[in-house]
């Protein structure tokens, strides 16, 4: 249990076997509709990620995330609490990551990747992010990772600020070729950043 100022904060890996297929379809339900309402939330914003719900993040990937074991949740007074935030962190990195000049070098076994982090808009400014991050750390160390490494959509700059404060090193702007959801131009279109371990 961590503590996010006066509020207790449980973040664990879901365990899908534990959840049974009926428990992990409400995670999901949760979940998709947590993405909904932040993406509500920041549309228009220099923190939009700009997620279509049900393309990007999808419930098939979110399923995946969760029998693999890289779905982390961050529930409001523990397990059973509601859902105040959610990443995925895996090694799936898209194509372009290796044209970008990382500092930390690590075989592709020794990499953790967070996507779709999101915070439920009433814990912003509370501190959360950085828990998160550090329990990502944690998980990570303990699956042999030596380096976390993620992108934000060039325009993302509210993420950018958050990502920075936290310690992770920016590695620049690149082109990045995502399937689905985002436009994918000749010209750099996300910001990298790692954080070693």
């Amino acid at each position: 249990m961590t503590r996010c100022l006066d509020t207790a904060i449980d973040i664990a890996p879901a365990d899908a076997a534990a959840l049974g297929p009926a428990g992990t379809g409400a995670l999901v339900d949760e979940l998709l509709a947590l993405y909904a309402e932040v993406q509500a939330a920041v549309a228009g914003t220099d923190n939009d990620p700009q997620w279509v719900i049900g393309t990007h993040p999808s419930r098939v990937m979110l399923e995946e995330a969760a029998a693999d074991g890289t779905l982390i949740v961050a529930r409001e007074g523990g397990s059973d609490g509601r859902i105040a935030a959610a990443f995925v962190m895996n090694g799936a990195a898209a194509p372009g990551y290796e044209a970008v000049p990382w500092e930390v070098g690590a075989a592709p076994d020794e990499v953790a990747v967070i996507h779709l982090l999101a915070v439920r808009p009433v814990f912003r400014g509370r501190g959360l992010a950085r828990l998160l991050m550090g329990a990502a750390a944690d998980i990570a160390r303990a699956r042999g990772k030596r380096v976390i490494r993620l992108d934000t959509l060039v325009g993302n700059r509210g993420a950018q600020r958050t990502y920075e404060r936290l310690g992770f090193a920016c590695r620049g702007a690149h082109r990045l070729a995502y399937e689905g959801g985002y436009d994918n131009p000749a010209e750099p279109n996300f910001v990298l950043y790692e954080l070693a371990l």
